[in-house]
């Protein structure tokens, strides 16, 4: 009996009675778990089976967009249809076009043929024709078709004729030179029929769970089982909000894969249309989708609360009784921070495991003791360094701030007070940059020497200084130790940098590249022909204007300067993304043309004898305009240096002047530059 008695006073045996009584409560617990688990399930299918659908109806929508948009194509490629449009328009022959084409009728609201000028040659619907006197040059549609010469899907307008939303779709009409001759579209009414109205207006039922919608990249509504809500902002749409917000937040994403989100008691499925830069959005009650599950979740939970509250309460007054010493030890221990009370008093007077735990907090009180002082000492000397230091001082540890220096928090915009605790990243301008300068000082500390670095960081108010960075560990092989960072404002210092750097690779002038960047980058092109001498070829372009000193003596300099500028502006306009166009002197120019056919070459450059026609200024009464004379040179593989290759380009660009002017020519295959005499 002795033994028992003994066990049964100690704390194991207490917690471990305690502890039965908790165990069946958990019991209890046990089905809300399993509902948990069944309603994860329901829920992840639910969501699964929306985003799917919503996958379909996009892919159902982008589908309707591209048969209407091959069927305008279809009449537009029509030699008939565009014999009615070259030359003198004949109305009458176009309109009978479209009377015929009765399938295009049965796609649109309307059909409208446009001229060039913007000027309605004919409508229909399918009423029959319709007399529309307009003119729509200025609608944003009308000149991205110009502009583009390949079909668009507008944003949604309100109509002239008729004062209701519409969407059009448009395709080029390209004469037999490949010149534009018209335009022709089709014009969807969003607040009746045609293309959306079987997703989100007829084939729903008013207590249908699921609202459908079609938003375009801005958010407004293009299609609705209510035709009043058309155009109307998404987000006040009741429970599309949050979806919204968040959709705006990640940079309006137009993707053809689904999207899911469940918020506010909703859940919103999307997918987008990338043709059209549109977004079908289904939006659930998740109440009416899944309310068995939440219901019996919600029953359970009820049940397991109330017999959570019971089972604590019994065990509450179980410890309280079994624990007395334990509570008045937590008093105690409570009271370590009071330096007034002394160390020894207050303690329980027990034996057992209560009591050695007794023993070692009092041990454990006076070794902190002895800590604090040491430490507060050190701390004080410590903030008086960094006080006194004129640059940004900052204690790391763990990817977390401890301690920040006041020229630290300045010149981030920050207290002290509020930075530290929070973690480093959370000051640098970019994550990506952040994650990068870990492997960088890791490498550092391993080589035994400091991490230096320039990095961005980011200020309180979003703005962004430029700061030199230096760390040391405080032990160098304990990385928990934490580091010392020093942070050194150098904004000014790099933009000057960049300056300078810019001004010696730039024309002042046209902001062009100038010619020692460009003959860089030509022979980098050369030697990586060089290195790979079957690859896509390249070509090089040198361009003189003609009857430019014409200006420079007529309307003076700064005219020229102003013609020069334009014809800037004109070689960028018509160059690709990855080519390099540089003023190499005077009236000359150079455009690098990388992984580029001959053929293409030749057209970029007929383009730009084209537009610099366009070019020239108003004096004495009348027009002064220029002229551009450009050599070509194909570089494919082949042995010549940079100087054989710009003496050939410059030989050609002189052929071309020799030929009238005004003309472009390819310089010949030759093996060593051409040589022309010149008169």
């Amino acid at each position: 009996m002795k033994p028992l008695r003994k066990l049964a006073a100690t704390l194991k045996f207490r917690l471990a009675l305690a502890s039965v009584v908790l165990i069946t409560a958990c019991v209890a617990l046990s089905t809300q778990l399993a509902l948990n688990r069944v309603h994860a399930g329901v829920e992840r299918a639910v969501m699964d089976l929306e985003t799917g659908n919503a996958e379909r109806m996009a892919g159902l929508v982008s589908s309707r967009i591209v048969a209407m948009q091959m069927a305008l194509r279809s009449l537009a490629d029509d030699p008939a249809f565009i014999g009615d449009l070259a030359g003198a328009p004949d109305p009458a022959a176009a309109g009978e076009r479209l009377k015929s084409n009765r399938v295009l009728l049965s796609m649109f609201a309307s059909i409208v043929v446009i001229r060039p000028d913007g000027h309605v040659v004919a409508a229909r619907d399918q009423n029959g024709p319709r007399e529309v006197p307009l003119n729509v040059a200025d609608r944003p549609y009308f000149q991205q078709t110009l502009k583009q010469q390949r079909p668009v899907v507008s944003e949604p307008i309100v109509g002239r004729v008729m004062p209701e939303p519409l969407i059009l779709l448009t395709v080029p009409v390209m004469g037999n030179g490949g010149e534009l001759v018209g335009v022709l579209a089709g014009t969807l009414r969003l607040a009746s029929r045609h293309l959306l109205d079987d997703l989100t207006q007829g084939a729903h039922v008013a207590d249908d769970p699921v609202t459908t919608l079609v938003i375009d990249s801005q958010g407004r509504i293009l299609s609705h089982r209510s035709p009043e809500r058309v155009l109307k902002a998404a987000d006040t749409e009741p429970g599309l909000a949050p979806a919204m917000a968040r959709w705006v937040q990640q940079g309006r994403p137009i993707e053809a894969v689904g999207d899911v989100v469940q918020a506010g008691g909703k859940i919103v499925a999307s997918a987008g249309v990338p043709a059209a830069d549109w977004v079908v959005l289904r939006l659930s009650d998740e109440e009416v989708l899944l309310g068995g599950v939440a219901s019996a979740r919600r029953d359970s939970l009820r049940v397991a609360a109330v017999v959570a509250v019971a089972g604590g309460l019994v065990l509450l007054a179980l410890l309280g009784w079994l624990l007395r010493p334990l509570a008045r030890l937590q008093r105690r221990a409570l009271a370590l921070g009071n330096a007034e009370l002394p160390i020894d008093e207050g303690w329980p007077a027990v034996h057992g495991e209560i009591g050695q735990l007794s023993a070692v907090l009092r041990q454990a009180m006076r070794d902190r003791r002895a800590s604090e002082r040491d430490a507060a000492g050190m701390l004080r000397k410590l903030q008086s360094v960094m006080a006194a230091a004129p640059i940004g001082i900052v204690f790391a540890r763990r990817k977390r701030m401890e301690l920040v220096s006041h020229e630290f928090a300045a010149l981030l915009g920050w207290d002290e007070g509020q930075l530290v605790g929070r973690p480093a990243g959370d000051i640098h301008a970019s994550k990506l940059d952040y994650e990068q300068l870990g492997p960088q000082v890791r490498a550092a500390f391993a080589a035994g020497r400091p991490y230096v670095g320039e990095m961005l960081f980011q200020r309180r108010d979003g703005s962004t200084v430029w700061c030199r960075l230096q760390g040391r560990p405080v032990i160098a092989d304990d990385a928990d130790a934490g580091t010392i960072w020093l942070l050194e404002d150098v904004t000014v210092q790099r933009a000057e940098r960049e300056r300078l750097s810019w001004s010696a690779n730039h024309d002042a002038l046209t902001r062009l590249a100038n010619r020692a960047s460009f003959e860089s980058s030509l022979a980098a092109l050369l030697a990586r022909e060089l290195r790979e001498p079957h690859g896509q070829p390249s070509a090089l372009l040198f361009v003189d204007l003609d009857r430019f000193k014409r200006i420079n003596d007529n309307a003076g300099h700064a005219a020229g300067d102003e013609v020069l500028k334009e014809m800037a502006a004109l070689l960028l306009a018509q160059v690709r993304g990855g080519d390099l166009v540089a003023r190499l002197g005077g009236d000359e120019f150079g455009v690098l043309l990388p992984h580029c056919e001959r053929a293409v070459a030749l057209r970029i450059a007929d383009k730009i004898r084209l537009g610099a026609q366009q070019i020239g200024v108003e004096h004495g009464g009348r027009r002064l305009t220029i002229g551009a004379s450009i050599g070509a040179v194909e570089i494919d593989g082949g042995e010549l240096s940079l100087a054989e290759l710009l003496s050939r380009a410059d030989v050609a660009c002189y052929e071309a002047k020799r030929a009238g002017r005004d003309a472009v020519r390819l310089a010949e295959a030759a093996a060593r530059p051409l040589v022309v005499a010149v008169p």
